[in-house]
């Protein structure tokens, strides 16, 4: 069967009804929409992707598809080739020009060179579409819709013959066997293609299931259908996508938050919006109301951790980045009127400039307001198990995390971890961008020795080799206090039985962080052990800017930063060595300073830590720690008003007793 006897509207958008006038339904968009997206791209959200794109080195981009492509790079060089046909298309769609079309379609012949779009196989022989082939089905699409009358057929007649032919079937194999296909598919990594990291994928099937990569097999199956609706399968396409879409969202958190992150849930949700999109196009189905929207957006405000170097920055744990993606924003403001995500949207510094980011510009809908909602509170929780306590949302405020919860994919070696940012700068640090590569120095940036967190005899908590990829461990931890006062939180976070799964002779792994809002954090570890071993506590400083640094003394450290400090004094059961190191890693991954609080072999080890954030332009709250048999108390003064807190051990593993005896009230967790 040829492609084109079976193409919906929009896919032969260079045909014409009988008075010569276009009948066509774009792929996301129709001609009748350009001026008001024309005007979106003016707006500062948009304008510097749009002088980017217009402004984008032609001949660089040339010379990589006559000369420099790798047509069997499935993994960057695709993914490049796809970019330049979506980006000029998209050009040439906004203002004309001959340039960007015949670059355009120039990329379109390079991506139907490739002899398959993805990197896994079935049986050794289909292509099952976990990720780069749905992508470029999608983007080729797009950018075929946007040449419209254009376009060389051939080149129309290819990418369409290739949805039916690969990516509605590989698509369809990957959702199927991540839905739970019965027997598990047998699925292994195409050696044939270039750049990969390899890794076993026979269970990923299973691994895959519920992440955003799911989501991005789905988008395969809905253009598929969409661009083909008269295909045999095109209703299998479009019914298995609708399942997976369903089935997704029931398994996620009420609260609109995303186990991956903030960064992780742009990606995801920028391909199921557009799902939905193609399901109300070309479907006739709205699923609009599939699930709380709205919340998402609150939830991405909640992952906010902004600072003076990064407006955008997040709470960045496991492979979750600070420049995650915006664009599911514009759709979620305009559909719900939201002005949280419009909020976001708009905010200066939030948007990064990716390759598809015109999809926030179509979506986006400048009259929708622009105030986040008035119920943010500053104490909450977020998947996969985070206690975020902050005191507002804007880059002075403080926000401090601890990382307590379940495995999840993407994740580090980093339960008990803290991240803190205040006066503008982070201050515990979590790495940013760790390796997906196993044999790579920078693997080491996913244990847990680089992250705010506790090492036993040298040793974190479970993990894996990456032998399966960037997949979650069996490492849990689970909170087992949590009080919040008007303005403090002391929460406790035990994570033994991580630690016990690597081989430590542990009875209890426990960390109580005591916040007092805005700038003094209090962190006491308990570790015992059943036989006498050294523990380490480390804090870890932000340098990817080259600007952090770490200086320690007999009695605490301090972590400097441009803007901000912050200074920790440290006691232990037994005297402890405090000294400043960093990672063992090549200079070109990284300088990565951090603090050290080490106590000597023994089976009970009490780590008390205090730190107190000051911006540059005033000292440190004066600060200081007592340890008899009631426990422990900390003591301090802060801009001329003193406070104080008591840690009271219990019996067993119950979390301690926390007393906070603050300026005009006395709290008691």
């Amino acid at each position: 069967m040829s492609a084109l006897s079976v193409l919906s509207p929009a896919a032969c958008a260079g045909s014409k009804s009988r008075d010569g006038k276009s009948n066509m339904r774009g792929v996301m968009f129709d001609r009748e929409e350009l001026p008001r997206i024309r005007e979106s791209l003016k707006h500062p959200a948009f304008a510097h992707y749009w002088e980017s794109s217009r402004n984008a080195d032609l001949a660089a981009d040339l010379r990589f598809l006559t000369v420099e492509v790798d047509t069997m790079n499935r993994v960057r060089d695709l993914a490049r080739v796809a970019n330049i046909a979506f980006r000029s298309a998209f050009v040439h769609v906004i203002e004309p020009s001959e340039d960007q079309r015949v670059l355009a379609e120039l990329a379109v012949a390079t991506a139907l060179k490739f002899n398959r779009w993805d990197w896994i196989l079935e049986d050794g022989v289909h292509t099952v579409g976990v990720m780069r082939g749905p992508m470029v089905g999608v983007l080729l699409s797009c950018a075929l819709d946007w040449l419209g009358e254009d376009v060389d057929p051939k080149l129309r007649d290819g990418v369409m013959q290739r949805l039916g032919d690969e990516i509605g079937p590989a698509s369809y194999r990957a959702v199927h066997g991540e839905l739970g296909a019965s027997p598990m598919p047998r699925w292994t990594m195409d050696l044939d293609s270039t750049g990969l990291t390899i890794v076993d994928v026979s269970q990923w099937p299973k691994i895959l299931a519920d992440t955003n990569l799911q989501i991005i097999a789905t988008s395969g199956l809905l253009i598929s259908a969409s661009m083909l609706p008269d295909h045999p399968d095109a209703t299998k396409w479009r019914e298995l996508a609708e399942r997976s879409l369903r089935e997704f969202v029931a398994k996620q958190p009420e609260d609109g938050s995303f186990d991956e992150g903030s960064a992780y849930w742009g990606f995801t949700y920028n391909y199921f919006c557009l799902c939905l999109e193609f399901l109300r196009r070309f479907h006739g189905v709205d699923e609009r109301g599939i699930t709380d929207f709205p919340a998402m957006a609150r939830y991405f405000l909640r992952s906010t951790m902004p600072t003076h170097e990064t407006p955008r920055d997040t709470l960045s744990i496991g492979d979750c980045s600070n420049s995650g993606s915006v664009i599911a924003l514009a759709w979620i403001g305009r559909e719900f009127r939201d002005s949280t995500a419009q909020h976001l949207l708009t905010r200066p510094g939030m948007v990064t400039t990716e390759p598809t980011l015109c999809w926030g510009a179509i979506w986006f809908d400048p009259t929708v307001p622009t105030d986040f909602a008035a119920d943010m509170k500053h104490d909450y929780t977020l998947a996969p198990g985070l206690v975020v306590s902050r005191t507002g949302w804007s880059d002075q405020d403080a926000v401090l995390c601890l990382r307590s919860g379940e495995p999840c994919n993407h994740e580090h070696a980093d339960r008990n971890s803290l991240l803190f940012a205040a006066y503008g700068e982070r201050l515990f640090n979590d790495p940013i961008k760790a390796s997906y590569d196993p044999k790579a120095p920078g693997w080491l940036l996913r244990q847990t020795e680089a992250h705010t967190s506790v090492l036993i005899d040298g040793g974190g908590h479970i993990y894996h080799h990456g032998e399966e990829g960037t997949n979650s461990s069996l490492a849990h931890a689970h909170i087992v206090a949590h009080q919040v006062g008007l303005s403090w939180m002391t929460t406790t976070s035990d994570a033994t039985e991580a630690y016990r799964l690597a081989g430590h002779p542990v009875s209890r792994v426990a960390r109580t962080v005591v916040y007092l809002k805005p700038d003094v954090v209090i962190v006491f570890d308990a570790i015992d052990l059943v036989k006498s071993l050294p523990v380490e506590v480390r804090f870890q400083a932000h340098n990817r800017d080259g600007k952090g640094s770490v200086v320690a003394d007999a009695d605490g450290f301090v972590i400097k930063r441009p803007q901000a400090n912050l200074q920790a004094v440290c006691g232990g059961g037994r005297p402890l060595t405090i000294s400043s190191g960093k990672l063992d890693l090549p200079v070109d991954t990284g300088v990565y300073p951090y603090a050290s609080v080490v106590a000597s072999a023994a089976r009970e080890h009490r780590i008390l830590t205090v730190g107190s954030a000051h911006p540059k332009s005033k000292t440190a709250a004066d600060l200081s720690w007592e340890h008899d048999e009631g426990g422990w108390t900390v003591s301090g003064q802060r801009d001329g008003v003193s406070f104080r807190v008591h840690l009271a051990e219990r019996e067993g593993a119950a979390a301690p007793a926390v007393v906070c005896d603050l300026p005009s009230r006395a709290n008691v967790g």
